[in-house]
């Protein structure tokens, strides 16, 4: 994707959370937890792939077919290689790999071994009629079973599906619509929404379309999830959407910039079949680190919202480029029962007096939920991650009563150990240009599988090239599955 700038207030200072009664998770070391509730445990972390690019991922249960599918960024504008611009063609595995196609692999053993998917035999997971695109990959899944994934080459939106659970792609076409980081949302049998930030038009910025054909063609029209407020500010729609299967609703995480320069997030809504979005803000007067928030919905219908704060010292300078200084920043929560119409107060889900960055939720039954993010370590000090190294931890908490007064929640590390040390560039394309470390890209993901289990995939960069002994110039894929403590859909354990 290419997110050169972050449209959105990711400088505003964040409101003096105490004043609004929450309680911070605080915990100086990155397995810290809080009483309450079982942790969660975690098996070792598995490379998916050791030979191909795994930047962005998404991992998705697909419990119809009984597998696992995973899907990466192929790495093209995701090189580095010790902060020199790196040229793909001197990694071996890229050349003999590449197909201009994100990475797909599936599982049919829970994760244990995963296979790349070939088309026709060859090295390339898709036909290229239907699939081109190295780079923004989203799964989703309609009423019908049938799995849809995009791809995109930094304009075209590729959508594509499958109806074996992920292992051959049958249907879809290179270019659903032109525009720039596409998230799915599977509607109705046959039916999948996507939202895309257009490119091209007097009229451009964030849209969404539909197929209503599992993805063989696309509305020729998109319709417009942004708009103006009030005060002379302005709303867009801005991440991973979903769909409302209760209230056949599209729903999409929303960011507000204010007239008087604060910043909210929140979402938007459409009902099926409707033609226009309604903003919902959800929370006034923080920060946003990340690119966008990320939501979920439950089995009952509660919508969650989650970001990172972006939390400055004031007066400093020693920010990338001269900008403030980091202090300790936030992992925050809020949700909706009612698609908008009115909200939990905030929730801080993580504080542990280092950086937090890049949340993502997902949801089981009625108020249960597992987060995710990145972490720093207390030594690293507070780095500004586009310009400073920091040791990288992938952290989760598992709630149940999230939309309630008194919600429980464990907060683990759940890969043990560093996946990632460097700086963590959200610069977008600019990333490699500049010759910054953006091997992770721009967020990582986690999902449940069909017990409630959660599953949780990030970019690694630990493994060294064997030829050179030196990093390789992409992550690789990891995968990380719950193996103990409470499911999030039914009763009992993930043992």
């Amino acid at each position: 994707m290419a997110l050169p700038l972050r449209p959105h207030g990711s400088r505003i200072p964040l409101l003096v959370l105490s004043l609004l009664g929450v309680v911070a998770l605080v915990g100086l070391l990155p397995g810290s937890g809080h009483a309450g509730t079982t942790a969660p445990t975690f098996a070792a972390p598995v490379y998916v792939d050791q030979a191909l690019a795994g930047g962005e991922p998404e991992v998705f249960a697909d419990t119809l077919h009984g597998r696992l599918i995973y899907s990466a960024h192929e790495g093209t504008t995701h090189l580095y290689r010790d902060g020199i611009v790196s040229s793909p063609w001197g990694d071996f595995s890229f050349v003999s790999n590449y197909c201009n196609q994100v990475n797909i692999w599936t599982s049919p053993d829970g994760g244990t071994n995963w296979y790349r998917d070939r088309y026709l035999g060859t090295q390339c997971p898709t036909s290229p009629a239907i699939n081109t695109g190295f780079s923004d990959p989203d799964l989703t899944q309609d009423a019908g079973g049938r799995v849809y994934d995009t791809g995109i080459d930094l304009v075209n939106d590729a959508l594509f599906s499958s109806i074996d659970g992920g292992q051959t792609w049958d249907q879809g076409n290179a270019d659903c619509h032109d525009g720039d980081r596409p998230w799915l949302a599977g509607g109705k049998a046959n039916q999948v929404f996507m939202g895309t930030d257009t490119l091209e038009g007097s009229g451009s910025g964030h849209q969404v379309f539909v197929s209503n054909d599992g993805g063989q063609t696309c509305s020729a029209t998109g319709i417009d999830d942004n708009g103006s407020l009030a005060d002379g500010g302005s709303w867009t729609a801005f991440g991973k959407l979903y769909y409302d299967r209760l209230a056949n609703t599209v729903v999409e995480p929303a960011i507000f910039q204010h007239g008087d320069g604060s910043f909210g997030v929140g979402i938007s809504t459409m009902p099926n079949g409707g033609s226009s979005f309604t903003p919902h803000e959800g929370f006034r007067g923080t920060s946003m680190y990340a690119h966008w928030p990320a939501i979920a919905i439950d089995a009952a219908g509660t919508v969650y919202v989650v970001w990172d704060t972006d939390n400055r010292q004031a007066g400093t300078s020693g920010g990338c480029n001269g900008a403030q200084t980091p202090a300790p920043n936030s992992i925050m929560m809020v949700s909706t029962k009612n698609l908008g119409q009115t909200w939990s107060a905030p929730v801080t889900v993580a504080h542990p007096g280092t950086r937090v960055l890049w949340p993502w939720i997902a949801a089981g039954d009625a108020g249960k939920v597992s987060v995710v993010w990145y972490q720093t370590e207390p030594q690293d000090g507070m780095p500004d991650l586009d310009c400073q190294t920091g040791h990288i931890h992938v952290m989760e908490a598992s709630i149940t009563n999230a939309a309630g007064k008194s919600s429980q929640r464990s907060n683990v590390d759940a890969a043990g150990r560093v996946v990632h040390v460097g700086w963590v560039c959200q610069g977008g394309t600019t990333c490699v240009a500049t010759g910054q470390d953006r091997r992770l890209g721009d967020y990582f993901t986690n999902t449940l599988d069909s017990r409630g289990c959660v599953l949780i995939a990030s970019g690694d960069t630990r493994l060294t090239d064997p030829t050179t002994g030196g990093p390789y110039p992409t992550a690789r894929p990891l995968f990380i599955r719950q193996n103990g403590g409470p499911r999030l859909i039914g009763n009992g354990s993930c043992s």
